[in-house]
């Protein structure tokens, strides 16, 4: 139900009942879960891809699964979300490392949720995202899904996609700001890949900046500043940053140049 591999410091996290669109079970969020701490605290990982097999990225939660459940329907969700689901969003956001969603296919409802908390979504052209709970279930959205698409698209196009049901494909994702990329279909994981590499190789101001960014839309400016000068004092103790600092200084065509 899950695949793991690493792969020159790149781990790829696939979620992997394509049978059922990778659809989620408690038991699946506990594993990703497991996977995102066990493979984040590796010093041989510096960043991860989360993706799915098949035609599609997640179907949200297998609601067949649910069925047979049985039992006390609020009492068991409620139960699962507190141990299962909502565990797993914290772990993606805390992340130690870069997290990249690489999107294929159809990205609905709690799997969404799990896609846009990464710390970049790259999607393939033929992906679409949709929040259905509201418009054919008759429940609210989770998975994160109110958080973040309210911060990211704000307050009519989060509220219009969620109460909706409406498709958003992946080309109108990326104009909306809901997504970093959108690619050709047969370039989705190279792309992410690519990325997560790029990213890894900073892990540590890319860990920080989520962590501010993050804390931004509920601090003052004047909090906002302080953190930001005592994470780039503790960034300047590196003594790697301050070689990097001088070597763009001196770069070719730099302000600054000595002659």
């Amino acid at each position: 139900m899950l695949g793991a591999t690493i792969d020159a410091g790149i781990a790829t996290i696939t979620l992997d009942r394509p049978d059922r669109l990778n659809a989620l079970t408690w038991s699946v969020m506990d594993q990703i879960r497991a996977a995102l701490v066990e493979l984040g605290g590796r010093d041989d990982v510096h960043a991860l891809v989360i993706t799915g097999a098949g035609a599609g990225f997640c179907a949200g939660y297998d609601l067949i699964d649910l069925d047979r459940a049985g039992g006390d329907l609020p009492a068991v969700v409620q139960g699962g979300m507190e141990a299962s689901l909502n565990p797993l969003c914290q772990a993606i956001v805390d992340a130690p490392v870069p997290v990249v969603a690489a999107v294929n296919g159809p990205c609905v409802g709690g799997g969404l949720g799990l896609a846009l908390l990464a710390d970049v979504v790259v999607a393939a052209e033929s992906s679409y995202f949709l929040v259905p709970q509201v418009s054919s279930l008759g429940i609210v959205p989770d998975a994160g899904a109110t958080w973040i698409l309210a911060r990211v698209l704000g307050r009519a196009r989060a509220l219009g996609m969620m109460l909706t049901g409406c498709r958003i494909g992946a080309a109108q994702a990326e104009q909306w700001g809901l997504i970093w990329r959108c690619v050709p279909d047969d370039d989705l994981m190279q792309e992410a890949e690519s990325l997560a590499r790029e990213l890894g190789r900073r892990r540590g101001p890319v860990v920080t900046t989520r962590k501010l960014a993050d804390l931004a839309v509920q601090s003052t400016l004047g909090e906002q500043l302080v953190r930001e000068t005592r994470e780039q004092s503790i960034a300047l103790c590196d003594p790697g940053v301050l070689e990097r600092i001088r070597g763009f200084a001196t770069r070719p065509g730099r302000h600054g140049r000595p002659n």
